[in-house]
């Protein structure tokens, strides 16, 4: 289980507002000392940030003495007042004594004050107090709903942990593609153990497809972080898949890894040195031996081995490309456009195990409908009024685009329907001003009441644009219309959910159409 661990944006947002509420404008600059004095009359005042900035100033030692009681004094404060920051400060310093008297039962009461407002690491530490029994009764079943609350807002912690609990059953259901998934959004964001493991199931083919050369991408970026046992691991594959077969690299990384304390690993090496060369063996021992943190190693004269270069079997199939999919029956039905699934040996599903089936698809519409392998608990809910959609409605967006680039997490764009027809007034389109990437096609349309009301089709190309008609388009995009989506749906019998068609229903913020379309929306991988 990853360690309890703060360094919170709300801390560095703090010390931003320390810098501008009390650095002023003056040509005089303030010396620390009248710094923390400008502070100290803002913070009796009774203003929760303020007595924040005051606490984190005891607690740096900036203008005044270093004094952990007085930082823990001006958190309980702010605290008092329902100030979520402070919540979490203070829960920490309960939790490691430091200013007051170590109390795992208080670091609790007020991690959980501010895990109830959203505040991510106060759910990330609550997720660790139930995961060890600290403060509270042990229950692996509340740790793993905290961590996922964390992990949802993007938590690289929390997601690592819930990668780990996934995989082995522990308060959640055993599930490899899901313990892929969550090690795949941490690891993105950089996180050494996570890139390990997700290392490991390329490897192994464990919840997603065996895949050398993956299985090499990230335990490089693993083994580049000092991660002895993604080191020896890396070794290893080189040394056994013939996929990425280098005797020379196996070597290499195996004896950093023995320099790094590994206890297999000086072991492993003998038994390559045994088939390398002279040559070989005396370049292994040259490109090992000035390794650095952050350094991949890479053989003389060669490029590093990763997913985008390794050497490509005879007849093996490569990924042509990604698109979005989101999902809309409990049976794992789901929909994306024709033109991602089309002529595509096969469609894999980023996170989980095995490959998906395309039943159906309508090249005319753009519509593809595909079958998971296995059965889901999230659904999207198709708007069960499509003719009620009026022009200038407000929908978000949300999908994978450019997903090697940006978040793995998914992503969410602003819009509005723009016009109730597509290209050459094409009925069974809609425009919208959401911008689209690579990537995005297949994303649903989402209604400010989270109903889905079009899928992501195409962009009006710059290029074609420019050449017929001298001019640019600004943001011209398309969307397949819920009603075409809901008519392709009923001709093939999908059991799909629809929303209300209550007039008063709430709307929801976009964090929240967030929140619930992350749950059913998932990346589509072309493979031929």
């Amino acid at each position: 289980m990853t360690p309890e661990f703060h360094i919170t944006r709300a801390n560095l947002l703090l010390s931003l507002a320390a810098a501008l509420l009390i650095g002023g404008c003056s040509k005089d600059v303030p010396s620390p000392q009248q710094k923390f004095e400008a502070q100290l009359k803002r913070a009796e005042t009774g203003d929760a940030l303020q007595q924040s900035i005051l606490a984190l100033m005891y607690a740096r030692g900036d203008g005044v003495t270093k004094d952990a009681t007085k930082a823990v004094e001006w958190y309980q404060r702010a605290a008092m007042q329902g100030d979520a920051n402070a919540q979490v400060n203070l829960g920490r310093r309960y939790a490691h004594g430091d200013g007051v008297a170590k109390d795992a039962a208080k670091a609790v009461e007020w991690y959980q004050k501010a895990a109830a407002q959203g505040e991510e690491n106060a759910q990330f530490s609550l997720g660790v107090r139930y995961a060890n029994g600290d403060g509270v009764t042990k229950d692996p079943i509340k740790a793993a709903e905290w961590f996922q609350k964390a992990a949802m807002q993007g938590h690289e912690l929390a997601q690592t942990n819930l990668g780990s609990m996934y995989g082995v059953g522990n308060g959640v259901p055993k599930d490899a593609a899901k313990a892929a998934e969550w090690y795949q959004k941490a690891a993105t964001q950089g996180n050494a153990f996570a890139q390990y493991a997700l290392g490991m199931a390329y490897a192994h083919g464990v919840g997603v497809a065996k895949d050398a050369a993956k299985a090499v991408e990230w335990y490089q970026k693993a083994a580049a972080q000092g991660d002895d046992e993604a080191q020896f691991s890396l070794g290893l594959v080189y040394v056994r898949d013939n996929a990425v077969k280098d005797v020379v690299l196996g070597y290499a990384w195996n004896n950093v890894a023995a320099a790094n304390g590994h206890r297999k690993a000086g072991e492993l090496r003998g038994m390559i040195e045994r088939v390398l060369s002279k040559d070989e063996l005396s370049e292994a021992q040259r490109i090992s031996s000035g390794w650095k943190k952050g350094q991949i190693l890479v053989r003389e004269g060669k490029p590093a081995t990763t997913s985008a270069n390794a050497r490509a079997m005879p007849g093996a199939i490569s990924k042509k490309g990604t698109g979005t999919l989101f999902v809309v029956s409990k049976t794992g039905h789901a929909i994306t456009n024709q033109h991602v699934a089309g002529g595509c040996t096969e469609i894999r599903i980023q996170g989980r195990d095995g490959v998906a089936k395309l039943l159906t698809e309508d090249a005319v519409n753009d519509l593809a409908l595909v079958q998971l392998q296995h059965a889901v608990t999230d659904t999207a809910a198709i708007v069960s009024d499509p003719s009620k959609l009026r022009q200038g409605d407000d929908i978000v967006v949300f999908g994978f685009p450019l997903n090697s680039l940006l978040s793995s997490g998914g992503n969410l764009t602003p819009g509005v329907i723009s016009a109730l027809t597509g290209l050459g007034n094409n009925t069974n389109q809609v425009q919208i001003t959401a911008p689209i990437q690579p990537g995005s096609s297949g994303s649903p349309v989402i209604s400010k009441k989270g109903e889905v009301v079009g899928v992501v089709s195409m962009k009006l190309s710059d290029s074609k644009m420019a050449k017929a008609t001298g001019q640019i388009g600004q943001n011209v995009n398309f969307a397949v219309s819920a009603q075409t989506l809901k008519t392709f749906l009923d001709t093939h019998k999908v059991p799909y959910s629809t929303g209300s068609s209550n007039f008063f229903s709430r709307e929801r913020s976009t964090a929240d159409l967030a929140d619930e379309a992350r749950k059913w929306t998932l990346v589509a991988e072309c493979w031929r």
